[in-house]
């Protein structure tokens, strides 16, 4: 019995943990990330913008060669990952954080999954 009690204890300081640090965990993720797309023989040069407020994560995605910018419909962090849901373009982000915290490298699937890695961009004074 106190095996299990200590267990449930460390679970639930464990649960806590992970939700004190969410928030903070997003904001590793704001800023500004450029990356490329590959395309068959185009190639989209692309923006994201994410921005974390009051515990919320948004994002929007600037696709600079079309004009266009799309404003995420969910954001999800999860441990080093980061998914983002563009529903009016039927596309999403996925990403790993890397190490250094520089890069995000994933897929962007919207049909297809194509490569895609968005490098951090220094903060604009």
């Amino acid at each position: 019995m106190k095996l299990i009690a200590a267990a449930r204890r460390f679970g639930l300081a464990v649960a806590a943990l992970f939700a004190l640090a969410a928030p903070a965990l997003a904001q590793t993720y704001d800023g500004d990330w450029a990356g490329a797309l590959k395309a068959g023989d185009q190639t989209l040069r692309l923006v994201l913008h994410v921005t974390t407020k009051d515990g919320t994560t948004t994002a929007v995605l600037d696709s600079l060669d079309q004009g266009a910018s799309l404003d995420a419909s969910a954001v999800k962090v999860d441990g080093g990952e980061l998914n983002v849901l563009f529903l009016s373009a039927g596309g999403e982000l996925k990403a790993k954080l890397a190490a250094d915290g520089k890069t995000l490298s994933g897929v962007w699937v919207q049909g297809a999954s194509l490569p895609l890695t968005l490098t951090k961009q220094p903060a604009s004074k």
